[in-house]
């Protein structure tokens, strides 16, 4: 396996962290503004993403803004890499491993204030993909041969996997190794199931760590959790710090 080399330039007070010059060019032209909008794919304030064109070519450019906008989040990017660059590093390691399945992530762009992240974007492939549910078998194969290496989704569901030329292709994952034994692989797997695809034949022997799973995401539902986070979300799109 040919080892990939993380390459890093400071620019404009921002750190551009790519594995190819010429998207360390591309995050340039987009800190300076040289690049037209295709298509907003969502904008608010915990995320923006968009579909951009440089040079005629198509990319996806996407800011985690909540990793910057809550303030518990933000201080833990002392620490911390941040969501673009761990998910630029884990992402091009498992293409690098054979799982060419995954959006690549192409450059990842931070700038920090007082050692915190306030502000990122990564740039990633453009996919011409759909959402597809007659391919949920294929997912759900495709998923446990990661989680055979160790590595989880964290947020497995229908829409976050794209079939391109009837090949499934993986997106918005920061491609995390798993270390609690197997509960981040059962804990995808009762995402997928329990939120999305009920038909689903479970393709793991039911232990402790699913138990585990299942009893934080079932908790993760009750009517008062739920609204608690909902009434946290609405807090701070009023622009409470909390």
């Amino acid at each position: 396996m040919e080892k990939i080399i993380l390459k890093k330039e400071e620019y404009q007070g921002y750190k551009i962290y790519f594995y190819e010059e010429k998207f360390n060019n591309i995050c340039k032209k987009i800190l300076n503004k040289e690049y037209k909008e295709l298509v907003r794919l969502k904008d608010t304030k915990r995320n923006f993403v968009s579909v951009i064109e440089i040079n005629n070519k198509k990319y996806v450019y996407k800011e985690p803004r909540n990793e910057y906008r809550i303030p518990q989040r933000k201080l833990m990017t002392l620490f911390k890499k941040g969501e673009v660059l761990t998910t630029l590093i884990n992402v091009n390691n498992l293409i690098n491993m054979g799982f060419d399945e995954f959006i690549k992530p192409l450059a990842a762009v931070v700038y920090r204030d007082k050692k915190m992240i306030s502000f990122s974007f990564l740039l990633m492939e453009y996919c011409e993909g759909i959402e597809d549910r007659k391919y949920l078998d294929l997912i759900v194969k495709t998923m446990e041969k990661i989680h055979k290496v160790g590595y989880y989704h964290g947020d497995f569901n229908p829409g976050n996997f794209l079939i391109e030329n009837e090949k499934v292709r993986i997106l918005d994952t920061q491609g995390k190794k798993m270390f609690f034994g197997n509960y981040r692989a059962h804990y995808d797997m009762i995402t997928m199931k329990y939120d999305s695809y009920d038909e689903m034949t479970y393709p793991y022997k039911k232990d402790i760590f699913y138990y585990l799973a299942y009893f934080m995401k079932r908790y993760k539902r009750l009517k008062f959790i739920e609204k608690i986070g909902a009434l946290k979300k609405k807090l701070r799109d009023k622009g409470w710090k909390i």
